[in-house]
């Protein structure tokens, strides 16, 4: 248990960026206190234990509960993530492949005169979004907004709606896509 108190703990002040030295200030212990139980040749008590937490400030439950051993796929480099093009339009979600449903977040360029075709797109549930760079044309339902950099916009399930880009630079839209 004292091999796992020191390696967790030293984890955990180094996630928080907390020197040894600074954790033990912030939890009213000494410096060498801190260095021997992660060097495994003191195990704390428990109320050492929480005393210690309060520094970072964490409690005991998620001290123990932090899944280590996890590497789940969290954080994406752009040529990570599952894109496609489509009528002068990139499209890049934050997920692996298309299966991945993690999350609905989508990263899209609209190159100059793109447009998402004729027909309306339509979603089962809502989507809300942001332009961030450009300008684009958005019509939902039967209203049209020229959207600048800055500018937002929701569109409840099952509305239809369309983006163009009618301006000689491209665009970047930001948009999250909620299934239901």
């Amino acid at each position: 248990m004292s091999d796992e108190i020191s390696v967790r703990l030293q984890k955990v002040r180094k996630i928080y960026g907390l020197s040894q030295r600074e954790l033990a200030k912030r939890a009213g212990v000494t410096n060498s206190s801190v260095s021997m139980i992660e060097q495994g040749r003191v195990s704390p008590s428990l109320s050492s234990l929480e005393k210690l937490l309060k520094g970072i400030p964490m409690n005991l439950r998620d001290f123990f509960s932090i899944n280590f051993d996890d590497h789940s796929d969290c954080f994406f480099r752009g040529y990570q993530m599952f894109s496609r093009s489509d009528k002068h339009i990139d499209y890049y979600r934050l997920a692996k492949d298309q299966e991945d449903s993690r999350s609905h977040l989508s990263y899209e360029v609209y190159g100059p005169g793109s447009d998402t075709g004729e027909s309306m797109l339509v979603d089962p549930g809502r989507a809300s979004g942001f332009v961030v760079q450009g300008s684009l044309e958005v019509i939902i339902n039967s209203q049209l907004e020229a959207l600048e950099a800055g500018d937002g916009f929701i569109v409840e399930a099952g509305h239809p709606y369309r983006f163009r880009n009618v301006t000689d630079t491209k665009a970047i839209l930001i948009i999250n896509r909620c299934p239901h």
